[in-house]
């Protein structure tokens, strides 16, 4: 056999392995995760406060946000929804770039385990997630500017943005597939979320929450700007006049209160380790700054002392509420102390406080890095799902 004859055997021996390996690995990234969280161990039941009637009753409604409203002294204030409370989510938010992913201390298949768990606890089945359309550029401008925008296709500046350095060499148009764009569907989760709390009273974005991005920049593995945006397309279609966020994440949303200072339709109140990231600290309407190794009772005490006085000054039509799991004493990324039921505690004790004063209340999942996030966010949905569903 001459050469040429032999190069062109080779060839084609070479192109056929690489395109197999090639269509294997993309196969691989569009696997739905099958994983599941073991809540073995976690299973104390949480209390909700005594003062705080959640009987049978059916209050709200699936047509308008007005429907619902029941005076604060009313008995069936704060009692289960009339439908079930709406869930958001999509296969698509989990983040698959091959093994990248690992190399930060972000969970990219916590997502799908909660709604794995979930369905296998079966407090839902896989149809009655509601499933979110991603935030298209002229929504995200509604916060963002176009140089912002147009910046993001530059690798280098994603891999700061998402703390990953060797994403810098990925090419742009991949980031975009396999990062960007569960980012930009999470996001349409939350305005998905706000869409459904003024419907039924509750709703919860299995994912969203970033709260270090600000109208021109990105930080802290967020990118873009959800609950804001969400809050803000609320507003111009007149379905809201004030909005609140409560920000109970570990770490302090720059990027929601930097936006917020502009929009004065908007409040925020925040609840965050002051000895992390970011640096410096940014102002904000109600901050409540905790110190180092803050255990949760002590976090307890703060929450039950602000959010009511907060809510209650403000009067918010609606609440987008960002429940990081970044608080857990297992958490690598911050030094607050709270066990999983403390976390579920704050969780039930926020929609509960939301529930009896008839507030819709929209909630996205936030930060959290680790081992203890996906148990820790499941239990917490699945109390809630329990205390607020109808029976």
């Amino acid at each position: 056999m001459d050469r040429s004859k032999r190069r062109l055997i080779l060839s084609g021996i070479w192109l056929s392995t690489f395109s197999g390996a090639i269509a294997y690995l993309l196969s691989k990234l569009d696997e739905d995760c099958a994983d599941v969280v073991d809540l073995q161990g976690y299973e104390t039941k949480i209390a909700n406060d005594d003062s705080i009637a959640v009987s049978g009753t059916d209050i709200g409604s699936t047509n308008a946000s007005e429907s619902f409203k029941l005076p604060l002294n009313n008995p069936a204030a704060g009692a289960r929804c009339e439908s079930k409370v709406p869930l958001i989510y999509s296969t698509k938010y989990n983040f698959k770039l091959l093994a990248f992913e690992k190399l930060h201390s972000f969970d990219s298949k916590k997502y799908a385990k909660i709604a794995n768990t979930l369905i296998k606890e079966k407090r839902r089945v896989t149809s009655e997630f509601h499933n979110p359309e991603e935030l298209n550029r002229e929504l995200l401008l509604k916060v963002h500017t176009k140089a912002y925008l147009d910046s993001l296709s530059d690798s280098r500046l994603l891999s700061r943005i998402l703390e990953v350095p060797i994403l810098s060499l990925v090419p742009g148009p991949i980031l975009d597939w396999r990062l960007l764009f569960p980012m930009r569907l999470a996001s349409g989760g939350s305005l998905r979320a706000c869409r459904e709390a003024l419907k039924t009273g509750l709703a919860i974005n299995v994912g969203g929450g970033y709260h270090h991005a600000d109208r021109n920049r990105g930080g802290g593995f967020c990118v873009y700007c959800d609950g804001p945006i969400s809050l803000k397309v609320m507003k111009e279609e007149g379905l809201i006049k004030r909005a609140l966020i409560v920000d109970t994440d570990a770490h302090q949303g720059n990027g929601f209160a930097n936006v917020a200072k502009t929009e004065k339709f908007l409040t925020v109140l925040d609840f965050f380790d002051e000895s992390v990231y970011p640096y410096p600290k940014v102002e904000e309407d109600f901050s409540v700054p905790l110190p180092r190794c803050t255990n949760g009772a002590k976090y307890l005490s703060e929450l039950k002392s602000m959010l009511p006085f907060v809510l209650d000054k403000v009067e918010p039509d609606l609440v987008f509420y960002n429940a990081g799991s970044d608080v857990l004493v297992t958490d690598p990324l911050a030094t607050l102390r709270l066990t999983v039921d403390d976390m579920v505690s704050r969780d039930l004790y926020v929609v509960t406080e939301c529930r009896r004063r008839n507030i819709p209340l929209a909630m996205a999942l936030a930060g959290g890095y680790g081992p203890e996030s996906a148990i820790a966010h499941t239990k917490s949905i699945k109390t809630i799902l329990d205390t607020f569903d109808p029976i």
